[in-house]
């Protein structure tokens, strides 16, 4: 019995050999973010004034060639406008936000809001130029107005969502007062 199991761990050890070019090959495609936090809250000002306050529940902060913020549990962002009033709502249950190409993409569920002209997109993914300070996406939208519903395959929009066209309209429902 006693050789039986010396022979089993010697077994086991030589068997767990750790080849470094194996391990490196195992774990290319993992990348781990630098830093995680939870129950984030970031406040984006100018010139003293704020502009943007986004709340998350994760944050995930990715370097290297694929530099990036990642909010894996969902986001929401509120605007300000000069005065320091709330000018608008982005909520998501996903975005990622490429650092390096100043792109923010949001999916799933997203919502945009311009809360003092009364509008607001819904769609699947939304994609933020924050360079161009143009906002767009191909996939279904649905805009909703004071007067009217419209639906289409795509959009684009100023960054303020106070100008928008729709791609490929579907439908447009005319609202009464």
């Amino acid at each position: 019995m006693v050789r039986l199991s010396a022979v089993l761990i010697v077994v086991a050890i030589v068997g767990c050999k750790n080849d470094p070019a194996v391990v490196k090959q195992m774990t290319k495609d993992v990348e781990m973010p630098v830093s995680s936090t939870k129950n984030v809250e970031m406040l984006y000002t100018d010139s003293a004034r704020l502009r943007a306050k986004v709340k998350a529940p994760r944050r995930d902060t990715y370097l290297g060639e694929k530099e990036r913020i990642e909010f894996t549990e969902g986001v929401e962002v509120k605007f300000y406008d000069e005065d320091g009033s709330e000018s608008g709502e982005l909520k998501a249950k996903y975005a990622i936000n490429n650092t390096k190409t100043e792109q923010l993409i949001a999916r799933n569920n997203v919502q945009l809001v311009n809360k003092l002209e009364g509008k607001r997109l819904e769609t699947e993914e939304l994609i933020w130029d924050q360079k161009t300070g143009r906002i767009y996406s191909d996939k279904f939208s649905k805009i909703t107005s004071k007067q009217e519903v419209i639906y289409g395959d795509g959009f684009e929009s100023n960054q303020d969502f106070s100008q928008y066209r729709i791609l490929k309209i579907r439908g447009i429902v005319n609202m009464e007062e």
